[in-house]
């Protein structure tokens, strides 16, 4: 289980001021930009695009098609911050716009939104995290991509599931893949133009030294196209979603407080190590995740986070002696660190530690009961002591959490039902499902899976007893937990 940053900006909203350099509106619009990952827990993919803060109150900007497959979504400021519980606030699948909110108080960098598309030969700058796997892999830290743009006209298209004709803005300048849902940011007075949603790839001949025909090559034509700011003004109005318009002509000055180096490693070590176990802990992923939280520690040697989340790469790659040593340098600073407690008792049940591992986990529980993944572990292994009822009951209190995500209700109640007990599955999908009533945009494909598996269950527990329809499950008595479920 990978680490959960808490959100911190470092960086201020915008002071307009009469004049602005090319650094200025550079680094205004790259700190209003971040990289957004959707994951699918189904078919275990990854999903990169962009998007852009657009009003103070945290709003992001971005494409569907970067979230709209996601069961979990993970929004990367800058190369400082996570935020792993952004919510989803409209989608439009046709028009490919969603917008995200990220929950802080703290005042957060933004692009005004221009009041017209500008005029052709305007120039612009595209941001994003482009090719940000290749990146990656080259052993940097995340950082967005400014890319000088110019707009040269305008271009009538379709939408993207309807076919209704829609406009475009039409830019060139070479983009790369991931610059979906970025800002298009007019260079003169530094307010969002559009929003890149389109590169055009074309594939070129691959030929040797003889001039014979090897295959192709994806490549890209050097041409782009956004969303034009007055869709977007339309989009978000319709929405009843807020944005910031600037009120006078003048620039964008932001007082950016330093970036600690530390943190870009942190961040950076946390996006592999996410990419890694989605990918089934892929090995190479893994030891640049490793390169990067060592490079941290070189400069925060006993910074304790650093070291509980190196300990689980390890423990990943099969080196166990390292994880365990560095988990107890972690320890020895935080003791009481619930998600380290649990690392621990992972790490001891890998080392078929069963009893071991049955105290940590008993421990991480106590410091945090809705440390579900805690109590999967201790469940897992009371099964194996043979303590086949205590492990049912470890079970339901994970269930009586009362601020379950639906993935995790979703794990639970799947728990449950693999233990023989359909009836307290029923009872915490059914219960979920009153609580989340229609549910966030994020959490719908999830619910409508767990009505489906509520069908299925009815109907395999009803033939079980004989045509008898399965009443409504009674109430499981409700335990006082704290509501930061994992």
């Amino acid at each position: 289980m990978l680490f959960f940053m808490s959100l911190l900006l470092l960086v201020s909203t915008p002071d307009m001021a009469l004049s602005y350099t090319q650094g200025d509106l550079y680094r205004q619009a790259k700190a209003s930009t971040v990289l957004i990952v959707g994951i699918n827990d189904e078919s275990n993919a990854l999903s990169f695009g962009s998007g852009v803060f657009i009003s103070e109150q945290g709003v992001v900007l971005t494409n569907a098609h970067v979230v709209e497959d996601s069961t979990r979504l993970f929004v990367y400021i800058r190369n400082q911050a996570i935020d792993s519980a952004a919510e989803l606030l409209a989608i439009d699948s046709d028009l490919d716009l969603a917008a995200l909110r990220i929950h802080t108080d703290l005042p957060v960098p933004f692009l005004p939104l221009a009041t017209e598309i500008p005029d052709d030969g305007t120039p612009t700058i595209a941001v994003g995290y482009p090719r940000i796997s290749d990146v990656l892999h080259m052993g940097l830290t995340l950082h967005a991509s400014v890319i000088p743009m110019t707009i040269t006209g305008a271009a009538m298209g379709r939408s993207r599931t309807a076919g209704l004709p829609i406009p475009f803005v039409q830019t060139v300048g070479m983009l790369n893949a991931g610059s979906s849902g970025g800002p298009l940011v007019d260079s003169e007075t530094g307010e969002l133009a559009g929003l890149v949603v389109h590169t055009v790839p074309y594939l070129e001949q691959v030929k040797n030294d003889r001039g014979e025909r090897l295959g192709t090559a994806m490549m890209r034509a050097g041409l782009s196209y956004s969303i034009p700011v007055s869709r977007l003004r339309d989009w978000l109005q319709k929405n009843r979603i807020s944005f910031s318009a600037k009120q006078t002509g003048e620039g964008p000055r932001t007082s950016l407080e330093k970036e600690l180096p530390t943190r870009a490693f942190l961040t950076t070590a946390h996006l592999l190590h996410l990419m890694a176990a989605v990918l089934h802990q892929d090995r190479d992923l893994l030891d640049l995740a490793i390169q990067h939280y060592e490079s941290a520690l070189q400069l925060e040697p006993e910074r304790p986070d650093v070291l509980r989340n190196l300990g689980l790469a390890l423990a990943a790659t099969g080196e166990t002696d390292r994880a365990r040593v560095t988990y107890e340098r972690a320890f020895a600073h935080t003791p009481s660190d619930p998600v380290l407690l649990r690392n621990m008792g992972e790490l001891r049940y890998r080392m078929s530690d069963t009893q071991g591992a049955a105290e940590l986990y008993r421990a991480a529980i106590r410091q945090d009961a809705c440390l579900v993944s805690a109590s999967f572990g201790l469940g897992t292994v009371l099964q194996l002591q043979g303590h086949v009822e205590e492990a049912n009951q470890v079970l339901r209190h994970a269930a009586a959490c009362p601020s379950l995500s639906s993935y995790v209700a979703f794990r639970v109640g799947l728990a449950l039902e693999q233990q023989g007990l359909g009836r307290d599955a029923l009872h915490v999908w059914e219960e979920f499902l009153e609580r989340a009533q229609t549910g966030s945009l994020n959490e719908r494909p999830m619910l409508n899976k767990i009505r489906q598996r509520i069908a299925h269950l009815r109907a395999q527990l009803t033939r079980q007893d004989g045509g008898v329809r399965v009443p409504p499950v009674s109430s499981i008595a409700h335990s006082s937990v704290p509501r930061n479920a994992d």
